[in-house]
């Protein structure tokens, strides 16, 4: 289990160590941690929060599903964006944190048997939300833009050359027929394209 909230984590492992069938191995505080944990116990699962510190649930997610983990993602982000991001890095499950424990332990059953799982009412907002024009790159750099991170620091961040980020910037505008870099950002959050 990974989310940077100790206390959630923690009651949480404790009510799911409770459950015939289940084992906690580890818990981690953020993606990192989830990643190397998974890499030591090669568990059948393993369960995120999307938003911690450094690495976050999706990118954390990415790496794990290599380890043949299945990943279920359990969050308090109800955005059809995020949840489109966890499916598309390899999440089985996208669940939010109301969610009762036993019927999270009934859905993590259900994952290890090799089923998948989205939260009802995410799904539905996910088929009423608009899908996002932009590219996975182009999210990645208008993220950057809404702190007002300058170009050449957002270049830095995603190890890309100047000139390609400002090649995103232009056909992220393009796509959302945006003024300027800000207006696209802006936008996209409106939209739930990306998170603020």
């Amino acid at each position: 289990m990974a989310d940077d909230e100790a206390t959630i984590r923690s009651a949480l492992e404790e009510l799911l160590a409770l459950r015939t069938g289940i084992e906690i191995v580890g818990g981690a505080d953020d993606g990192k941690a989830a990643i190397d944990l998974v890499r030591a116990h090669q568990p059948d699962i393993a369960l995120l929060d999307v938003e911690m510190p450094g690495v976050d649930g999706i990118a954390a997610c990415k790496s794990i599903v290599e380890f043949g983990t299945k990943v279920v993602i359990l969050t308090a982000s109800v955005k059809a964006s995020t949840m489109r991001e966890a499916m598309a890095a390899g999440a089985s499950g996208y669940v939010t944190k109301a969610t009762p424990v036993d019927e999270l332990t009934a859905i993590l059953f259900k994952i290890r048997d090799g089923q998948s799982f989205v939260d009802p009412q995410l799904a539905a907002e996910m088929v009423r939300a608009p899908e996002s024009p932009l590219s996975p790159r182009e999210a990645d750099v208008l993220r950057l833009v809404l702190p007002g991170t300058p170009v050449a620091d957002i270049a830095d961040e995603l190890h890309l050359a100047v000139g390609t980020v400002r090649n995103y910037l232009s056909s992220a505008m393009s796509a959302l027929g945006a003024r300027n870099r800000h207006e696209a950002a802006k936008l996209a959050v409106e939209r739930g394209w990306i998170e603020a």
